[in-house]
């Protein structure tokens, strides 16, 4: 009886929630290039040996004010490694990451290089926009075919 309609109605309730928030998950550019940024200092860490983790300090503190930052845009932050086909962005971008760290650590401390850590951070940020890009796309996407 009422079980039903209650049921569609939570249904209703869920889909509208879903469109809306496809509606405003579409994040500014400086969104994107926030993201990037933390990426890109990770990236360049090492360049800052041997204060590395002295270094990492303002990248968290980035992290702390992004995930602030979504929570006033959209009442809660979206966890990137979230289940579902974003998570496929997220394991074709962690390589990527991870080999450009470890080509930054390897340039500084075998090499006592730090100029291709600096180049390996700009491309970091290149990549990291592009992927948050993709990321919200395939999100926004997910969203919509839910409806």
């Amino acid at each position: 009886m009422s079980t039903v309609a209650e049921a569609q109605q939570a249904l209703a309730q869920i889909q509208a929630s879903r469109a809306q928030l496809a509606r405003i998950a579409h994040c500014p550019p400086a969104r994107h290039l926030a993201f990037a940024a933390l990426e890109a200092g990770i990236v360049v860490s090492p360049a800052a040996a041997p204060y590395q983790l002295l270094a990492m300090a303002p990248l968290l503190l980035g992290l702390v004010l992004v995930v602030r930052w979504d929570r006033r845009r959209l009442g809660m932050f979206i966890n990137g490694y979230r289940r579902g086909r974003t998570r496929r962005v997220i394991a074709a971008f962690l390589p990527v990451l991870l080999a450009l760290y470890g080509t930054s650590v390897y340039f500084v401390f075998a090499r006592q290089e730090i100029w291709p850590s600096l180049l390996l951070g700009g491309v970091m940020f290149v990549v990291a926009t592009w992927m948050s890009v993709i990321w919200q796309r395939v999100f926004v996407r997910e969203l919509e075919e839910g409806l």
